[in-house]
């Protein structure tokens, strides 16, 4: 499903996020070797490795034009200054689309969101040396708002949310420069995701 795997390294997230997960695009990449800048203006809120606790365990839904795809991802217990995730998109015949590996670290009083993509043999998206890095911008008891801030490409933002039982993942993205648009190239809609809680 080449188009889900455009989204998601034209993207990422999502997770809802776990969040869900997120489908990621990178945009132009930098020189192998080169990562971009980190952001200054989004240095990351002050921040707990347990104020994650609550992402903890599996989460499973369906998407698709027909909602016959199957996304997960399962969050570990924080242990140390971290949790490590897993996200995995599934087509309609169970084969996968692409693989991701997250984590969240508590780092210089803040948190850091890292994700990685594979395809379905392992190859990664991104070059060896960059890896999209967030930062937590918002947060609540049963909420993480995560904002650009190293070798994110046209990610914005990731945001996970637990509510109802449910984990919900959107992944926002860049809205396209003056000059771009003028070319006419769109902004991309948010990527959503609403996954429930299972059994591992």
């Amino acid at each position: 499903m080449k188009s889900v795997m455009k989204i998601r390294i034209g993207v990422a997230a999502g997770v809802l996020c776990v969040a869900g997960l997120a489908m990621v695009g990178l945009g132009e990449p930098a020189p192998a070797g080169t990562p971009a800048a980190p952001s200054a203006s989004n240095a990351g809120i002050a921040a707990k490795i347990a104020e994650v606790s609550f992402l903890a365990g599996r989460w499973q839904g369906k998407m698709g034009k027909n909602k016959d795809n199957h996304v997960e991802e399962v969050w570990s217990n924080p242990s140390g200054n971290n949790v490590v995730g897993m996200f995995r998109w599934l087509k309609a015949d169970g084969t996968p689309s692409m693989f991701e590996l997250l984590t969240i670290q508590e780092e210089e009083g803040t948190l850091a969101l890292r994700l990685r993509h594979q395809t379905a043999t392992g190859a990664t998206w991104e070059e060896k040396d960059r890896t999209v890095t967030m930062r937590l911008a918002e947060k609540s008891d049963n909420l993480l708002h995560f904002k650009a801030y190293q070798d994110c490409g046209d990610i914005a933002s990731c945001r996970y949310e637990v509510k109802g039982g449910k984990l919900f993942i959107e992944v926002a993205f860049v809205e396209p420069s003056a000059e771009d648009a003028a070319k006419g190239k769109k902004a991309r809609p948010a990527l959503k995701f609403e996954l429930e809680r299972s059994a591992l």
